[in-house]
């Protein structure tokens, strides 16, 4: 098994928006928050090679969304997933599985490319897995999370695969509802022990203090609930990539 990050792209938030209900202050001691508040966050894609299988897990953020979407969150795309994946030996016709967490705009709308006319995959062998239920409801979810969605995008692919069909026996997922409505959270069975690829249910490392949501969870009091059962579930020799933190390749927490 093989297993890289690659860092797709960042995002600029209002730092006490993402990380509630803390002061700026203790905000800072971690992160850097600039003159009108606002953080840089990461985008980090998770490659995982096993056996004939080449995944890629959230492939960030799609470099044609709306102005209004770009302008808002400062969007940088600064390495193409195309080009992080080269650099890893695979090319995207390689690609075999992509899996979406969940279907908000910065984790897998990277993985179409608009061409004259239309929208296409850029994996053009792959297989796009979602969780049936998130998808649905995807379609007509809460006015809160109404416009950080891109599942029009699934219009221009000749079939979505459903990701509760999928049964490899070296990656598993557990389903939450606090952030988004069927998120799911990959846990990768590897020869140092499990890896979880936290998604927006622990979405950088601050998140595993006590009592911290995020802004943009849909039901922060269902999140607390879920992260807390979660951490106390995790077993000591498991590793954990967090989407949003600003890291380096090929850096998995303890």
């Amino acid at each position: 098994m093989q297993i890289r990050f690659i860092n797709t792209g960042t995002l600029n938030v209002k730092a006490r928006e993402m990380i509630c209900p803390v002061g700026l202050d203790q905000i800072k001691r971690k992160y850097i928050v600039d003159e009108s508040g606002l953080m840089r966050l990461g985008m980090n894609t998770l490659l995982v090679i096993e056996s004939d299988r080449v995944v890629l897990i959230d492939p960030g953020c799609a470099d044609f969304l709306p102005r209004s979407i770009s302008e808002t969150y400062g969007l940088k795309i600064d390495l193409s997933i195309e080009r992080g994946i080269l650099e890893a030996g695979i090319t995207p016709e390689e690609v075999t599985d992509v899996i979406f967490t969940h279907l908000h705009f910065d984790h897998g709308s990277g993985a179409f490319r608009r061409v004259p006319g239309k929208i296409e995959k850029k994996f053009t062998n792959a297989r796009y897995h979602v969780l049936r239920d998130h998808f649905k409801y995807a379609l007509k979810p809460e006015r809160k999370e109404a416009g950080t969605f891109f599942t029009m995008f699934f219009r221009y692919i000749d079939r979505i695969h459903w990701l509760e069909d999928w049964k490899p026996d070296w990656i598993e997922f557990e389903t939450f509802f606090g952030h988004t409505r069927g998120m799911v959270v990959p846990k990768i069975h590897t020869p140092e022990g499990p890896l979880y690829y936290l998604t927006d249910l622990v979405p950088m490392e601050m998140f595993l203090e006590h009592g911290i949501y995020s802004g943009y969870d849909l039901d922060p009091e269902q999140v607390l609930r879920e992260k807390e059962k979660f951490i106390n579930e995790l077993d000591e020799t498991s590793r954990r990539i967090y989407f949003h933190e600003l890291l380096e390749n090929n850096n998995i927490y303890p």
